[in-house]
């Protein structure tokens, strides 16, 4: 008799670097069945850094919950709902806790499913959404939570040292060649979605000067953001040494085959760091004011600069929130010594 293939669907609806830090439990999955079927859940356009993976066999994009057209929204996720519920799937994991997971959850019937044990989503339609519940990271990192969920899913030979990994296809490699950049360079990536992450442009500035005195070359990279992209020539006119400055002008996968071929890599909290992580390659992450212990990159290669309690500077002090929680206390002289 011919045993049934087991399709898997994996969810998690949140940005770039949650994508890649499923690729631990994709590659258990794997090991476990290594004829399973694979489906990945995200949010519109955070999947393509997983596009190669032929560990994935499709990629199914949900509309964002803050997209501005609430129609067309509605619209869309009754149609992946629709989706869901005509695939066959024999196994449902959902790594975020937005209320649409619960309805996605019911939507694949007969399949076993895990959910997050949220504390904000313990009324009884959220429990009753999933065949089990497993519990928020506490303590451990996000991989290790996401590793649990497979455990109740009758998943037995679960390896919890699982790394990341990441195919990049040859072609992505170009891009080295399109702006000859050599072999001979560091890789900054100076950028994060929060500004609450962010380093001073002028610690960069030196720090990119002390690289280039030592004779290597220094490559700066961002995200397609306009903000982003600013951010980065505000650094490189803070300079003396002379930049590639590539920001915004990568894909996920190109900035990813630059950093695997980097002599190092210095970022923050940020996908940069956990790409850094993926491909195995040395580095160093500013890391503030996310938890590192939940969120640090999932690599010995890569160390984090975090004090946990941050000082209040003069420029940042008076914010609200995690604003005054800032990487202003870290020098430059702190981050060669971390190199």
């Amino acid at each position: 008799m011919v045993e049934k293939t087991q399709r898997f669907l994996v969810a998690v609806l949140r940005f770039h670097g949650d994508v890649l830090l499923t690729t631990p439990m994709i590659n258990e999955i794997k090991e476990n069945y290594p004829d399973s079927i694979i489906d990945l859940l995200v949010y519109k356009g955070t999947g393509s850094i997983l596009e190669s993976d032929h560990r994935v066999n499709n990629i199914i994009e949900a509309e964002p919950s803050s997209n501005a057209n609430v129609i067309k929204r509605i619209f869309k996720e009754i149609q992946l709902l629709r989706k869901l519920n005509r695939t066959d799937y024999d196994f449902g994991v959902f790594l975020t806790t937005q209320w649409r997971m619960a309805l996605m959850a019911r939507c694949l019937r007969g399949a076993k499913t895990a959910g997050v044990d949220d504390v904000k989503r313990r009324k009884s339609f959220w429990v009753k959404s999933f065949t089990f519940i497993f519990p928020e990271a506490g303590e451990g990192h996000i991989v290790e939570r996401n590793l649990s969920a497979l455990k109740p899913l009758g998943l037995s030979s679960i390896n919890k040292e699982a790394g990341l990994s990441l195919i990049i296809p040859q072609e992505a490699n170009e891009i080295n060649e399109r702006y000859a950049i050599g072999t001979n360079y560091c890789l900054f990536h100076p950028v994060s979605r929060r500004e609450t992450k962010l380093w001073k442009k002028e610690a960069f500035a030196k720090l990119i000067d002390h690289y280039a005195n030592q004779g290597l070359k220094v490559v700066l990279t961002s995200g397609p953001d306009q903000m982003e992209i600013q951010y980065l020539k505000d650094i490189e006119e803070l300079t003396k040494a002379k930049v590639i400055n590539l920001g915004g002008k990568t894909s996920l996968i190109e900035l990813a085959a630059l950093i695997k071929e980097s002599r190092f890599f210095i970022g923050l909290d940020s996908v940069a760091s956990h790409i850094g992580a993926a491909v195995g390659v040395s580095g160093v992450t500013l890391f503030g004011p996310s938890n590192p212990v939940n969120w640090r990159p999932w690599s010995d290669k890569v160390s984090i600069i975090a004090r946990g309690q941050e000082e209040f500077c003069q420029t940042h002090g008076h914010m609200e929130g995690k604003y005054k929680k800032c990487l202003c206390y870290i020098s430059v002289e702190r981050v060669i010594e971390e190199v």
